[in-house]
């Protein structure tokens, strides 16, 4: 019979996981083999993919004898783990048997345990071309503080919900953003970025509904890459604390800006 045991001792990165992947999607399918937990799934307006992939190490114990898939609502998970403290320990079981989850919550130093159950789903996943997204070569990637990429969305949303972005050879990074009231310019040099690899000119225009909610996971974010192609969707690479990388794709929107009208780019 398929089963596994996942534990991390820090509550504080499996809850930021689930409540930024809450907020974008209701329902997804955790697959859990012998050497990786991962998470694949695109939101209902398939404007945005995204891929969670942990290994089996970056965990505090892992136990699983073969790929196993269960399907959940997000919502209803992250209710659960608010539950939970920043010292507590969550654990997460699943035997074969059951039509559900448990989640195992355990206070450092108590033996106090609280355990909470949920139910599966039975969801019809779609195909989704996350591979051939992630062989995509870009001509623009950037290493960037989060807290940046944070105040750009912040100074853009007073104006419009759209975010543009230029990268530009030599120059650096330009977000800006226009509306009835006026307009937003944020320039970041080169000096201004960690890492650096920007060749030519790349513009793009994104929601910024959808890049708020997957900022939400800044603050278990370690490192954010960002590459940027014209006319392609934005990669987001987030390397997590402990552990674990988010890859993230934003399909590009359309604004009267200076960037040049195309239609809706999804996937």
């Amino acid at each position: 019979m398929s089963n596994f045991k996942l534990k991390l001792e820090n509550s504080r990165i499996l809850k930021g996981i689930v409540e930024t992947l809450s907020s974008i999607i209701d329902e997804t399918e955790f697959k859990v083999t012998p050497d990786e937990f991962t998470i694949t799934a695109m939101d209902p307006s398939r404007i945005c993919l995204l891929k969670l992939s942990i290994k089996k190490e970056d965990f505090d114990e892992y136990e699983c004898n073969d790929e196993t898939k269960v399907g959940l609502n997000l919502d209803d998970l992250d209710k659960i783990l608010k539950r939970s403290s920043t010292d507590d320990s969550i654990q997460i079981d699943f035997n074969e048997g059951d039509n559900k989850i448990k989640i195992i919550m355990q206070r450092s130093g108590m033996s106090r345990t609280r355990t909470f159950s949920l139910t599966l789903l039975d969801i019809d996943i779609e195909e989704i071309p996350m591979e051939n997204l992630l062989e995509i070569e870009y001509p623009s990637k950037w290493v960037i503080d989060t807290e940046f990429l944070v105040e750009a969305i912040k100074d853009a949303e007073i104006y419009s919900e759209i975010l543009n972005i230029k990268a530009e050879e030599e120059k650096g990074l330009t977000f800006s953003s226009s509306g009835q009231i006026g307009e937003m310019v944020y320039n970041l040099g080169l000096e201004d970025l960690i890492e650096t690899q920007i060749t030519d000119k790349n513009t793009g225009a994104y929601s910024l509904t959808f890049l708020k909610a997957i900022l939400k996971i800044a603050s278990i974010t370690e490192k954010l890459e960002i590459s940027l192609k014209t006319d392609h969707p934005l990669k987001m690479i987030y390397n997590l604390l402990e552990g674990g990388e988010l890859s993230y794709f934003l399909a590009p929107r359309v604004e009267e800006s200076e960037f040049e009208d195309d239609d809706m780019d999804e996937f």
